[in-house]
């Protein structure tokens, strides 16, 4: 299902404002209805020292693909925030464009749960999360 060409403009215009995604160089690939892919290229500062991303910085292209994801069933004044987040890192990742794929599994009126796969640069499966929001609306 995809979203109108106004949805996404406002959709876009929010991730603007989103100052800590922006810091990590986290862009929007695609959005649809509860769905949204977002991207990164590895640079050196979101490596940890043993040279593979940091597990935070995973979480946190995880964490926001999930948000946008949102987003996108959701009116513009809507606010809602993580509950859970768990993530298992499956592989190491060195370098190249990492991807964040997260599609909604249950948008509730408070709770909505979400998975999010991320993908090396090759293709493969690196990171799995299995989020839980809430929906703070009055």
């Amino acid at each position: 299902m995809t979203i109108t060409a106004e949805q996404e403009l406002e959709i876009r215009k929010k991730f603007e404002t989103n100052h800590f995604p922006r810091l990590l160089g986290i862009e929007i690939d695609a959005l649809e209805s509860g769905r949204a892919v977002l991207g990164v290229t590895i640079r050196k500062d979101l490596l940890q020292l043993q040279g593979v991303m940091h597990g935070g910085a995973i979480a946190s292209l995880i964490d926001t693909a999930v948000a946008f994801a949102i987003a996108s069933v959701s009116r513009p004044d809507d606010r809602f925030t993580t509950v859970e987040l768990k993530v298992n890192y499956l592989i190491a990742i060195r370098e190249g464009r990492v991807t964040a794929d997260a599609k909604l599994i249950r948008d509730g009126r408070r709770i909505i749960v979400a998975e999010c796969d991320v993908q090396d640069s090759a293709g493969r499966l690196a990171a799995k999360g299995l989020l839980t929001y809430i929906r703070l609306n009055d």
